[in-house]
């Protein structure tokens, strides 16, 4: 057997020193796929799904170039042409329905066919975060399956976001199970996203988060001023500020002011936009967490019109009118977000809060998962939007609860009349979960008074 020289030793030393090296932060990661979105692939994937002529869920499935069936086997094709990147693990899939549909001018039933791309989490792949747009496109009558409805904007621009982030996160390697999805049919009722979440809950998919893009390439306003200095994320809550969709919009706005300071995410804590609706009411009304992103000021003109010219100028839904490197900006948001949540352990179990006796301070008692040993606790004015403080564990005074497998933190010098706190895990790499919140005491007695139980 031939000796080795010096030279290979030392090279396989170092190799073996390399492998032993701590892999770098998720900080790093996530900044270098923030850094990794390309306005040039939204622009390619927008003016691409513009070309099929309309994407309405009764247009052709039989043309190669045409109609909602070609737009499916493209944006297929270009999912699985990821793969490789990925290593293999990602998996491309369409999810066939036959739904009712609701509406006037539309036949009773029609078939919804979804574009969803899973990458395997790999700890902790049971754990799901859905990232969405909306494949299809409407113009002026709902039901018109033949005229053009390009819907460059609406919902060209949050399809190009999830295939955009999918294009930088499929080679990474996260905890959870991230999904990718184009969504069949939300112009009729939603129904492409309603049939994707019905059928997870059937399953009893843990769903920690699911984020649909839906208008978010317009920065035009009708008053001819551009607004393109922040994005709006609606999120549902059934009372109060808080509530599992909020705390997701929450863990948008925290992303964003970590890695994307020129585009913060503005609060809106209303369901949807004014008697509108979108793909993530579908999850919140299974029960999970679910946010929508929205440009900040919208052209009605640029959503459901006709191709035409009004006053010499072109109107309806076009690519031109579409801003790619604010997509661009919405896409490094949910890149962040993703990549943080996916990568953080599972969310805390809040199980009671209450103020101290003989002091301003606030005992909160909680659970984290088997292995977490890093955790913070936030706090916010009950009328503030967003967390306004943060008190890291060794701040705390942190001990075992009398219950078993609980913990007791000790919040100094904050009064709990006034305050809405929370605590968030953290792993060893550094990724921070979303906030848990304990029950409000209103909700409390409600649920002592209906088992027959009697406020002290």
């Amino acid at each position: 057997m031939r000796a080795l020289s010096g030279l290979s030793v030392v090279a396989l030393l170092a190799a073996w020193v390399g492998a032993q090296v701590e892999p770098e932060s998720v900080e790093q990661r996530i900044r270098q796929a923030v850094a990794a979105v390309d306005p040039a692939k939204i622009e390619q994937t927008i003016k691409a799904l513009t070309s099929f002529g309309t994407r309405h869920v009764l247009s052709r499935t039989d043309d190669a170039r045409q109609g909602t069936g070609a737009a499916r086997r493209w944006l297929k094709e270009q999912y699985e042409s990821l793969v490789e990147a990925s290593g293999g693990r990602l998996q491309v899939a369409l999810q066939v329905a036959k739904v009712p549909v609701m509406r006037r001018g539309m036949p009773r039933e029609v078939e919804v066919v979804n574009i969803v791309a899973t990458l395997p989490g790999v700890s902790d792949p049971d754990r799901v975060y859905i990232i969405s747009g909306h494949y299809d496109s409407r113009n002026s009558s709902g039901g018109d399956g033949e005229g053009l409805a390009p819907g460059a904007n609406d919902d060209g621009s949050g399809t190009a976001v999830a295939l955009e982030a999918c294009r930088v996160l499929c080679a990474q390697r996260f905890a959870s199970t991230l999904v990718f999805c184009a969504y069949d049919g939300e112009e009729q009722g939603l129904l492409g996203s309603a049939a994707h979440a019905a059928k997870l809950a059937s399953e009893d998919a843990r769903v920690d988060g699911m984020i649909t893009c839906d208008i978010v390439g317009n920065t035009l306003g009708m008053d001819g001023k551009r607004y393109r200095d922040y994005v709006r994320c609606f999120s549902y809550a059934p009372s109060g500020n808080d509530s599992s969709g909020r705390s997701l919009a929450r863990a948008m706005s925290y992303a964003a002011r970590t890695y994307v300071p020129e585009l913060p995410v503005k609060l809106i804590f209303r369901g949807d936009r004014y008697g509108r609706g979108g793909d993530h009411r579908s999850f919140f009304n299974e029960g999970f967490p679910a946010v929508r992103m929205t440009e900040p000021r919208e052209d009605y003109s640029r959503q459901h019109q006709d191709i035409t010219e009004r006053d010499g100028k072109p109107y309806g839904d076009l690519a031109e009118f579409v801003d790619f490197a604010y997509t661009a900006n919405v896409t490094r948001v949910v890149v962040a977000a993703l990549a943080e949540l996916a990568n953080a352990p599972r969310l805390p179990l809040v199980r009671r809060a209450r103020g101290a006796r003989a002091a301003y301070d606030i005992l909160l008692e909680f659970q984290v998962a088997d292995g977490v040993e890093d955790f913070e606790f936030v706090w916010r004015e009950t009328t503030a939007p967003d967390w306004q403080g943060v008190v890291a564990k060794e701040d705390a005074q942190v001990q075992s609860a009398p219950r078993g497998g609980r913990l007791q933190a000790t919040l100094k010098n904050l009064c709990i009349d006034d305050l809405v706190v929370g605590v968030r895990a953290i792993g060893a790499n550094g990724a921070r979960s979303r906030v848990a919140t304990p029950p409000e005491p209103d909700r409390m007695l409600q649920q002592r008074r209906s088992t027959g139980g009697t406020r002290r």
